[in-house]
């Protein structure tokens, strides 16, 4: 007689929840039994969901978090932010490639090594900015930041795969916030550097070129550490149930099932916000760049991630995990947060940006300058509010999609859209006369989604399918079905 355990394992092999992504089929699918008891207390600690979700957490704020520090100094910390914007822009157009074939290689290659692969690459992105500020060789910069993003690619897909697949129903939010947190400490960390570096710079320039050495450092500790992920079938969860694995199909099916979930409604409504949603770093490291001192913009690379730690810590657990709210009211609070207040602060970036076109010299604006605040106040909300969007986003896809393969596809997607929309933002402000196009843009970008995540929202079931007991529901929908048989057919 079954056990409740086994019984509640293969209940996720038979039911529905998602008709494009997720793999039913016992024949087409692995539903991974329970690890093994652990070995002793180190075991146990490391096979955990939510040590596996420390480490890509720390890998996060080697990579990444080391990156965006950099942007945050304005302009890559670099006199003029317009070059550095061509280099952005060839490195998430080379992300947004890798991207769109998460799900394919993520399949082939496991998360494991994908994640490696990308921890290799995080030291070339502060070498390429250390060479160019130290020797001037720009073509590096923008090489450099191309193999970055190669790299990045790789990573930014496993990352969403385990971000998405692996934190239990009621503590989502919860390793978002971590996450989210361990990425802007990365910041935090990169920022008091640079203002230590740079506190008594109160004139427009470049940052302090050892700076860049410190930060080549960090990123190089993401290889090392990246060894530490374990692969998603010795992954232990709290509340018991299983990682879900789908088993390897033909390279033909796996392109058929990707262009299936690309082409599906639900997706092309993502599509909107996803490009949104990151579009403002290019906008915003210009603004930076072009009205701030050096030492104005390393305090902001300081304000800007502890700010964010703090207040994506608080949505995540007063708003996503909230457990008064059902997951569908939760979904309308969350987007609603932090949308109203980017509305608000679009609309205050567009007065400043217009006051200054009337003076007759462009300001730079230090710390100590009369009107700081009025200045820097709405980048600093425009930017906490884009990592609320970022912890909201991965929510509401988990909402849907609860195994390995299936996030690596549909994260892989959602991260594609989203780096090209970093690579527009950051191409169209490489622009030295485009100065109002981004910005409206940008603006209207944030309008425009509104609607489509709105037609998301309604459908978000009010209870995940496998909260409160409820058995995970898993399986392919008639068109991936129908994908499997009939390349079945032609091998």
């Amino acid at each position: 007689m079954a056990t409740t355990r086994e019984s509640h394992i293969q209940a996720q092999a038979t039911a529905v929840v998602d008709d494009y992504a997720l793999p039913s089929d016992p024949d087409a699918m692995d539903i991974l039994p329970p690890p093994p008891p652990p070995k002793n207390k180190w075991d146990a600690i490391y096979r955990s969901s939510f040590f596996q979700i420390c480490v890509v957490s720390a890998l996060a704020f080697c990579g990444p978090a080391m990156a965006d520090a950099i942007s945050g100094l304005g302009g890559g910390g670099q006199a003029t932010p317009y070059t550095v914007s061509a280099a952005q822009a060839a490195s998430y157009s080379a992300t947004a490639l890798i991207s769109l074939f998460g799900g394919p290689l993520a399949s082939r290659m496991g998360i494991r090594l994908m994640l490696i692969i990308g921890a290799s690459t995080f030291a070339i992105n502060g070498s390429a900015y250390y060479v160019n500020s130290e020797y001037g060789v720009q073509w590096y910069l923008i090489f450099g930041r191309f193999l970055y993003g190669l790299g990045f690619g790789f990573w930014y897909v496993a990352e969403a795969a385990i971000i998405l697949s692996y934190p239990e129903e009621g503590r989502r939010g919860h390793y978002l916030a971590i996450w989210v947190a361990a990425r802007n400490l990365g910041q935090l960390v990169g920022g008091s550097i640079a203002l230590s570096r740079n506190a008594k710079n109160a004139a427009a320039g470049a940052i302090a070129t050892s700076t860049y050495l410190i930060f080549v450092g960090i990123e190089a500790v993401g290889f090392p550490i990246s060894f530490l992920i374990a692969n998603p079938e010795k992954v232990r969860r709290a509340d018991g149930v299983a990682i879900i694995m789908p088993a390897k199909k033909p390279i033909k099916a796996e392109m058929r099932l990707l262009w299936k979930a690309i082409i599906h409604p639900r997706m092309l409504l993502f599509f909107p916000l996803a490009f949104y949603s990151y579009f403002l770093g290019g906008v915003m490291s210009t603004y930076l760049a072009n009205y701030f001192t050096v030492r104005a913009r390393s305090l902001s690379s300081f304000i800007v991630p502890a700010s964010i730690v703090v207040f994506t810590g608080l949505y995540g657990r007063f708003v996503l995990d909230n457990k008064r709210l059902n997951q569908r009211a939760r979904a309308h609070l969350g987007f609603w947060v932090f949308m109203i207040p980017s509305l608000a602060t679009f609309a205050w970036i567009c007065a400043n940006q217009a006051r200054f076109y009337k003076m007759s010299k462009a300001p730079k604006y230090d710390w100590s300058s009369s009107g700081w605040a009025v200045a820097y106040l709405p980048l600093l909300i425009q930017q906490i509010m884009a990592y609320l969007c970022q912890s909201y986003i991965y929510w509401l896809i988990s909402c849907f999609v609860v195994d390995v393969q299936g996030n690596a596809r549909n994260g892989g997607i959602f991260r594609c859209v989203e780096a090209v929309g970093q690579a527009v933002s950051y191409g169209i402000n490489s622009n030295v006369k485009a100065r109002w196009v981004p910005l409206g843009i940008n603006f209207a970008l944030c309008v425009v989604c509104i609607f489509p995540t709105l037609l998301i929202i309604r459908q978000v079931p009010e209870y995940r399918q496998d909260a409160k007991n409820k058995p995970t529901e898993v399986t392919y929908g008639k068109d991936e079905e129908q994908v499997i048989e009939d390349d079945t057919k032609k091998m």
